[in-house]
């Protein structure tokens, strides 16, 4: 099968799927916040999305021999960074999770480095227990984040990637860096003040 055909055959799929897309997106929103309160997790928000039909084109055109995994996608963000492992240890309870598409964006940038952070990976629907609703392998991209981590990527991404501007110059760079790291800083002094305040 060429390109081309490929490309139609996913949009196909996509197209058949759409209204059980939109379904599991709105029960991923409902769903997730009842087992972070049941974890006992303290969260910010839940946002899940699905893939524009354009946007989802885009992707398919560019790796026409891989499925699209990121069609439906959710993002947790928790108001604590030490909570974060609580939430993905939830999150890989309600989704059987594909281990090759697991990425620590922290771990890519190394010890020495600033930016952007967060855990992302993609779960498969079991079509049994949580969203049982949906048929076993529908695939979600998860990303887990802290809220301040969420405020970073979404500003980075709008300064960094707006139409037609120019590329950073290296003092714009540079306090991209030193902002990442005022927010790496903030949220472990939210995690200590916490635990100061829990320990007294």
């Amino acid at each position: 099968m060429d390109t081309e055909a490929k490309v139609k055959d996913a949009l196909r799929t996509y197209d058949r799927n759409l209204v059980e897309y939109r379904a599991l997106r709105d029960e991923l929103e409902r769903e997730i916040p009842l087992h972070l309160r049941q974890w006992g997790v303290s969260y910010f928000r839940v946002e899940a999305r699905v893939k524009k039909r354009g946007s989802f084109e885009t992707k398919a055109r560019r790796e026409p021999s891989k499925p699209v995994l990121d069609t439906v996608g959710v993002r947790i963000m928790a108001f604590f960074r030490s909570d974060l492992a609580q939430v993905e240890r939830m999150t890989r309870r309600l989704f059987d999770v594909v281990e090759e598409s697991y990425i620590d964006k922290g771990d890519l940038l190394g010890h020495e480095s600033f930016g952007y952070r967060s855990v992302q990976f993609v779960g498969l629907t079991r079509g049994q227990g949580a969203f049982s609703a949906f048929p076993a392998g529908i695939a979600v991209e998860v990303q887990i984040r802290t809220m301040l981590e969420h405020v970073w990527a979404e500003v980075e991404h709008d300064f960094r990637y707006k139409p037609q501007s120019d590329p950073p110059v290296p003092e714009i760079n540079r306090r991209f860096a030193l902002t990442a790291a005022l927010l790496e800083q903030a949220d472990r002094n939210l995690d200590d003040i916490r635990r100061e305040l829990e320990g007294s």
